[in-house]
């Protein structure tokens, strides 16, 4: 029987050598027996079965061989839902929240900040990070290199001072010491600065354990929300403003629907919904100041948002979609960095807006280029103007940027056809910096960047820029006059209803900004060329501040003193407080209150190096300032004002220290020429016209 099977298959086998066709099998291997004829089974190409008879054929029967063994069905493996997957993530990151809860039991306060009362509309759970908001002020914040590189030219100019040759008294103990504190200060500070440059802008990256789908980032739970909006529907203009850029609280509902139900979402949508829910709930607990509770709750919930937000800006990828939403987005993001002082990074999204919106044709109705001149016949009103409005604020956000920074605008005049926004009393707000003017005070930001920082301009010769830097003042000084008439009645123009001391503060933090400008813009004329002296140069100790410069510096010191003593005044009254207690509101107070003193500050630092004229007056205006920064550091809701108190303070004490030297050196140089000697009984003798003195004293060494 082996050697009949073997034979047929080599005989087969040799078939298929020859190039015959093949023949099927003719018995069943199984239970050996024959099957149809070779002229039916090949008849039958379709049947795959492994034994016919020929009756079987008919009958579509089985084989009737009797296997050994069954096969055993292959099992389908059974996966674990992503609901358990969730769940035991949610049950690892309790575990590691648990053991870093053991690891700093000596700071027990660090793990109350996780409400309860959050959850995710679609999660159920997600560990919620325990870190407090209050933290970041224990550590030590950079200042904006664009600022600080002034003060490091300004303790070089200090420096020139004091070792100045023509000066024997260089080497007195206080002022060296004083001088040593104050590199000391710079140098640690310029280290910070370094290590915070080179980090990562937000802390709150996207977390291991997170799928990559970034609509599972924590939110407040949907019935919250559905509070939150209905308050602010509720509400006049007067007791919660909201930004007109933003579109309509309708609009705002369906990104809400949209992040709140099953579905795709774009990241710029994630990041409109998760800002505008930390501004909305900031605002809500400001409304709801007499239930400590609810106002609790709500800053709770503002700050998940936050988090989530910047843990948003932190996982962007670098391609950005070109649509209205992600011009949107990007606008939100630079208004959230710069809250948090972070000026270069909002810089890198406002610019991102501002392409994007000229890339759609925002800047001009007759722009058919990209997508929004092309659909701007089919569009509504509403939606038209709404694209108005964010392009405004996109120009104004940009250009008060661009200049702050010394970086040229993205965006050219020449190319805006659209016309200007105006705002009514609805949309305007003395609070948010929405005067009326503030399209064309961004304007003249950015023509100051051109005639007095770019590259061009400065290779003029002085007369040329004097000119120019003038004309450019001019306009400024009337941009100032123009606002001191809006600042006497503030209600006739603005919606919002605000409590008198912090209408007062607002209008003197705006006055300290409009003078520093002024006194920057002056500071830019070049140096007269000084006639030979036997005095020594002041070419070594930095450029002498023109008159116009030093009274605008004055002047800007000035609303900045009242501006902390209203502060202080407020946060001394026993009565409910009538300012806003967010965090969100905090670090824009004091950011934008210390950035506006920083420049007039040097320059009258500088004054009193070159000019000793006025050295009690200048001296007194420093020194009012260093104290009510000292005095605001101690309040815990402006310990940010920390990292400029400690740079004032060393320039202050070197500049009194030598101030102080020089008017001994001035003095004993001054009785050795008269021959004025002290008597027994201490009286003065000699000492000739006095008049005499106190000219002498005024004009020179």
């Amino acid at each position: 029987m082996f050697g009949i099977t073997g034979s047929s298959k080599r005989a087969r086998q040799e078939d298929l050598d020859e190039g015959s066709p093949e023949v099927e099998k003719v018995a069943c291997d199984r239970c050996r027996q024959r099957k149809v004829r070779d002229f039916e089974y090949q008849h039958l190409p379709d049947l795959n079965i492994d034994c016919l008879l020929t009756d079987q054929v008919r009958s579509r029967s089985d084989c009737t061989y009797n296997r050994g063994h069954k096969f055993k069905e292959k099992r389908q493996r059974v996966l674990i839902s992503s609901v358990y997957e969730r769940r035991l993530e949610y049950i690892a990151n309790k575990l590691d929240h648990l053991a870093e809860v053991v690891g700093r039991l000596s700071h027990e306060h660090s793990s109350h900040a996780t409400s309860a009362g959050l959850r995710l509309p679609l999660q159920p759970s997600f560990h919620q990070p325990s870190q407090p908001s209050s933290s970041a002020s224990t550590h030590v914040e950079g200042i904006e290199s664009t600022l600080f590189a002034h003060v490091i030219f300004t303790a070089k100019c200090l420096q020139a001072a004091v070792m100045d040759t023509h000066l024997p008294y260089s080497d007195v103990p206080e002022l060296t010491t004083a001088l040593n504190s104050l590199w000391d200060t710079i140098t640690a500070q310029t280290q910070q600065n370094q290590i915070l440059e080179c980090s990562q802008p937000f802390a709150e990256l996207l977390p291991r354990n997170l799928t990559p789908d970034l609509k599972d980032l924590p939110i407040p739970s949907l019935d919250r929300i559905m509070a939150c909006l209905r308050l602010a529907h509720e509400c006049s203009s007067s007791q919660l403003y909201w930004p007109f850029e933003f579109g309509s609280l309708g609009d705002f509902t369906h990104y809400v629907i949209r992040a709140c139900s099953p579905g795709p979402i774009t990241d710029m949508e994630l990041i409109i919904v998760h800002y505008v829910l930390a501004w909305l709930f900031a605002e809500c607990a400001n409304l709801k100041r007499g239930d400590l509770l609810l106002k609790q709750d709500y800053e709770a919930e503002a700050l998940i948002c936050r988090q989530s937000l910047e843990t948003l800006l932190g996982s962007l990828s670098f391609h950005v979609a070109t649509s209205l939403d992600a011009v949107c987005a990007m606008y939100m993001a630079t208004i959230h960095c710069l809250q948090h002082g972070k000026p270069f990074t909002a810089w890198s999204f406002i610019s991102k807006a501002s392409l994007i919106s000229q890339a759609l044709g925002l800047h001009s109705p007759h722009a058919t280029m990209g997508p929004a001149g092309l659909e701007e016949a089919e569009e509504d009103e509403d939606k038209i103007q709404r694209k108005m409005r964010l392009f405004w604020a996109v120009y104004v956000l940009e250009k008060a940027l661009a200049l702050r920074l010394g970086r040229p605008s993205t965006i050219h005049d020449a190319d805006i056809t659209l016309p200007k926004l105006r705002l009514d009393r609805r949309m305007a707000s003395l609070l948010h910096n929405r005067l009326p003017d503030w399209i064309e005070v961004a304007g003249l930001y950015g023509r100051a960047y051109d005639e007095i920082c770019s590259p061009k301009k400065l290779a003029q010769t002085a007369a040329v820029r004097e000119s120019r830097i003038r004309a450019v003042a001019r306009e400024w000084e009337g941009v100032i006059a123009a606002r001191g008439d809006l600042y006497k009645h503030p209600e006739q123009w603005t919606s919002d209803a605000l409590a008198p001391g912090l209408s007062d503060f607002i209008i003197h933090a705006n006055r300290a900004t409009e003078y520093s400008v002024l006194a920057s813009i002056y500071r830019a004329i070049p140096p007269e060329t000084e006639p030979p002296s036997s005095a020594p140069s002041s070419g070594d100790k930095g450029i002498k501040p023109s008159p116009e410069s030093l009274a605008a510096a004055r002047l800007s010191l000035a609303e900045t003193d009242a501006c902390i003593t209203t502060m202080l005044a407020a946060d001394a009254d026993a009565a409910p407080a009538a300012w806003p207690s967010s965090p969100g509101f905090d670090v824009w107070l004091t950011e934008n209150l210390l950035v506006a003193p920083v420049m007039p500050f040097l320059i009258l630092l500088g004054g009193l190096v070159h000019s000793p004229g006025s050295e009690e007056s200048d001296l007194d205006i420093l020194r009012r300032i260093v104290d009510g920064v000292g005095r605001l550091v101690r309040v815990p809701r402006y310990a940010r004002c920390r990292k400029y108190g400690r740079v004032f303070r060393v320039l202050y004490d070197v500049t009194a220290a030598f101030v102080e030297v020089r008017g001994k050196r001035r003095m004993d140089r001054f009785v050795g020429e008269l021959g004025v000697g002290v008597g027994e009984g201490g009286e003065l003798g000699g000492l000739g016209d006095l008049d005499a003195y106190l000219d002498w004293s005024g004009g020179g060494w």
